[in-house]
């Protein structure tokens, strides 16, 4: 269809514009200064531009004015040199809020003695980003080999950390000033050796067992999150010098939500720590909770570097970190993972300099 398109306008026929909207990649014909002349519905769908906004516009300047497009006109220059000539390339379209990676096919022909261009678009996003979760997939299952067996001698020495925190326990006084972090120490434990267990049933591919799902106060379920936090935050100060504030503004009344209590404190240490990395200085982390026609929502929010749209996009894909050698790429995958298990969603809003809030919604019923 389009090499008969070709063949029509190189022999100076009226060439069959419509045909093209047949195809199910983008179409788009400019004039040697890249003036549009056509624009296929299939370009439409993949630029989101409707093509009487286009019509007559020159790309390069109106359409796609971007500093990126600088790369593309000057493979467009080299194709209007000659008739004929077909140049092949990669391309990323920066279309704010949904970069697209293309393969581009460039093809100059005259037609009524004027040299023209016809621009192929097909868009590959969607085989790249299936490419990447089939390579990241593979990866993952190497992990959880590995996962298994660390599993196994972390759980060991949670047991001597439980059990040795228990004798201390029975033996101290009721009003003993530390009691209350020797029980923090005993929940985070007791967390962690719930969390191995998970791990070791995912690796093992097991389906997952039972969880506990005993009516919780969302609240409370924070404040032990912050808790667990705390340390993490004075740490960051001796490290990174940062000074950083915790904030709550939790909404009084919320109806308990049946739900597990390690798994959900596990999402927001997660997403507290993150919060704490991502501020350099001075900053505040806040953690507000609210309640809306039978939905529960908790917003963490932080006043760090944010991130920008294409890091938004990867955000809770397994394997991606943007904190290099010190992340692993699990910690926001598996707080989606849970957060849906329980039949809630995990949404992020960020602008880079401005900051970056997570809103977790659980079912309240």
């Amino acid at each position: 269809m389009l090499e008969n398109f070709i063949a029509q306008a190189t022999a100076n026929e009226t060439p069959d514009f419509a045909t093209l909207d047949l195809l199910p990649y983008g179409i788009i014909v400019v004039d040697i200064e890249g003036k549009i002349l056509f624009y296929n519905a299939r370009e439409e769908q993949i630029a989101c531009r409707k093509r009487e906004d286009v019509i007559g516009k020159n790309f390069f300047r109106d359409v796609a004015p971007c500093t990126a497009v600088k790369e593309f006109y000057g493979r467009f220059r080299e194709a209007m040199t000659d008739s004929g000539g077909v140049i092949n390339f990669n391309f990323r379209f920066p279309f704010p809020g949904r970069p697209r990676e293309v393969e581009i096919a460039l093809t100059s022909f005259e037609n009524d003695e004027a040299l023209l261009c016809l621009i192929s678009v097909s868009d590959v996003t969607e085989k790249n980003a299936l490419r990447e979760r089939l390579a990241n997939s593979e990866r993952l299952s190497e992990i959880g080999e590995v996962a298994a067996g660390v599993a196994h001698n972390f759980n060991n020495l949670l047991t001597v950390i439980i059990g040795n925190a228990e004798l201390i326990q029975m033996r101290m006084a009721a009003d003993d000033p530390f009691r209350a972090r020797l029980e923090t120490i005993m929940r985070a434990a007791r967390d962690g050796a719930k969390m191995v267990k998970r791990i070791r049933e995912t690796a093992r591919q097991q389906p997952e067992t039972t969880r506990d799902t005993d009516p919780l106060d969302i609240n409370k379920l924070l404040q032990d999150s912050l808790t667990f936090t705390e340390d993490y935050v004075r740490a960051a100060h001796e490290e990174r010098a940062v000074q950083i504030t915790l904030n709550t503004n939790f909404a009084a009344g919320l109806k308990p939500l049946r739900a597990s209590a390690n798994e959900l404190r596990e999402v927001f240490v997660n997403l507290l720590r993150n919060a704490v990395d991502a501020i350099s200085g001075e900053g505040q982390v806040s953690i507000n909770t609210r309640a809306e026609d039978g939905t529960c929502f908790v917003e963490v929010a932080d006043t760090g570097e944010g991130m920008s749209n294409e890091t938004q996009e990867k955000i809770f894909r397994p394997l991606f970190t943007t904190k290099g050698e010190r992340g692993t790429g699990l910690g926001l995958a598996t707080c989606y993972a849970i957060v849906r298990r329980h039949n809630g969603d995990i949404q992020v809003r960020s602008k880079q300099g401005e900051g970056t809030t997570f809103t977790v919604s659980l079912p309240v019923n």
